[in-house]
């Protein structure tokens, strides 16, 4: 058998994000080439513009690599913010936008989750708590904790130019849940989220994904679905009774 280089191997590209692939909304340079040209030159635009204007200032003032907020997504505003820990290399070399529409596992399976939740992308907001890659190869070794500090002051710029705070908070995975810790104890949290209901759900990631919860027995990835449907009826006004908790173990995503 013939060797292949790199460059044959990669091609032609993998398409991770089906849902989005089927619907016609796949955010991708490679794979659906027009939408996204389509959709790059006019980040700027309407609401989520005041926020990618943003994005071009921290990414000229800290150097770093922060992908852009993806423009179809929160028309009818911000009501449900979903928090990853950071955004993986990916998110800048690959659509470069924080969406659920992006080409990679983690988006298709965050896509997949809201949509079998009836999360609407019209409420939803893709953000993270650490705008950047924290483990980019270009930088010195940085740990979350220090990072989600140093970025706390450009978390509370974000929803500043948000508008209306968002009135759920998902934190997606344990990453994120020990960096959200980390700005409570330090009373850093944004105050435009003190009043929001704080949701923990399990990271999309597929090595997490499609486990099964060492303390319920349950797969993670439906527990994401229930997490996303419970804050989707929260922020619609609808009464959605207290998840039921084990005390008996601490879960490790």
């Amino acid at each position: 058998m013939a060797r292949t280089t790199g460059a044959e191997a990669r091609a032609p590209e993998v398409v991770w994000n089906r849902l989005a692939e089927r619907r016609g909304e796949l955010f991708s340079r490679t794979l659906a080439p027009e939408r996204h040209a389509h959709w790059w030159v006019r980040r700027h635009d309407g609401w989520a513009g005041r926020l990618n204007r943003w994005v071009d200032r921290l990414r000229d003032t800290t150097l770093e690599n922060v992908p852009y907020v993806d423009p179809t997504a929160a028309g009818d505003g911000a009501r449900v913010l979903l928090l990853l820990q950071e955004p993986a290399s990916d998110a800048e070399d690959g659509c470069g936008f924080v969406s659920r529409y992006a080409n990679d596992a983690v988006s298709a399976n965050l896509y997949r989750a809201a949509d079998r939740a009836g999360l609407e992308h019209e409420v939803t907001l893709h953000w993270h708590l650490v705008p950047w890659w924290i483990a980019n190869p270009t930088h010195e070794p940085r740990r979350l904790g220090g990072e989600v500090l140093r970025a706390a002051p450009r978390l509370g710029e974000f929803l500043e130019l948000l508008g209306p705070p968002p009135r759920e908070v998902v934190l997606l995975g344990a990453p994120a849940v020990k960096g959200w810790s980390v700005l409570t104890r330090r009373g850093r949290v944004p105050w435009q989220l003190r009043a929001a209901t704080v949701s923990q759900a399990p990271h999309p990631n597929p090595l997490v994904h499609d486990r099964l919860d060492p303390v319920s027995g349950r797969r993670n990835g439906d527990r994401l679905v229930e997490v996303l449907r419970d804050a989707g009826r929260r922020s619609r006004g609808e009464e959605v009774r207290p998840a039921r908790t084990s005390p008996v173990a601490r879960r490790p995503f």
